[in-house]
């Protein structure tokens, strides 16, 4: 049923958990698995990183790939890795149709607290624009996702910067009503949103308030 399926990776913490259920599939199904790790800000999206701050960048994710290689190797699982730039989801999804993928497995939370496969940001995009099964493996720090006002700022960054926009400032403090943090952010061009993030799984929208 599947013979190819596409692990996209940043790198965090929890990589091992979401290439377990990925490398488990493929040893069932005797699939190949596609690592790949997305540099944001890349070519693809028209910015102009330095040369080092892009080569450290893909150093750490070529480590990152290469640690689902690992892996596959002591599972016995055939494991492909790709370094990519540009914009994750466009990225990711690009990738799935080049290289005709079967299932696309991804976690819904990366480093510092949400990163950057969060479910309302490029986890979201991808399932709603794949044209192939996208499995999700939730990931929870305590039971709690985003437990402070830093990490709820860091999350609406990257929700913000995945639907195109920079943060400028944050005006007002991000504060909690039950379990939902608000945040609201300023983005360069003068839009204002206000970000409401699920404080327990960390799902996020933004709605546009100017």
């Amino acid at each position: 049923m599947y013979e190819t399926i596409l692990l996209p990776t940043d790198g965090s913490g929890d990589v091992d958990e979401v290439a377990n259920h990925a490398l488990h599939v493929a040893s069932l199904a005797g699939a190949t698995v596609h690592a790949v790790h997305v540099i944001e800000g890349g070519k693809a999206r028209g910015a102009h990183p330095d040369d080092e701050t892009v080569e450290e960048a893909r150093e750490a994710g070529e480590a990152a790939v290469g640690e689902i290689e690992a892996l596959g190797e002591e599972q016995g699982v055939p494991v492909t890795t790709a370094v990519l730039e540009g914009n994750a989801g466009e990225a990711i999804l690009d990738y799935a149709e080049q290289v005709g993928v079967d299932m696309i497995v991804m976690g819904t939370h990366g480093r510092s607290g949400l990163d950057r496969f969060l479910v309302g940001s490029v986890a979201e995009r991808v399932i709603r624009m794949s044209d192939v099964p996208v499995m999700t493996v939730r990931l929870t720090d305590d039971g709690r996702t985003v437990a402070d006002a830093e990490t709820a700022r860091s999350v609406a960054r990257d929700v913000l910067r995945d639907d195109g926009y920079e943060v400028a400032d944050f005006p007002d403090d991000p504060y909690r009503e039950t379990g939902t943090w608000i945040v609201r952010a300023e983005t360069a061009d003068g839009s204002v949103f206000n970000v409401h993030i699920d404080a327990a799984s960390g799902d996020a929208r933004t709605a546009r308030i100017d």
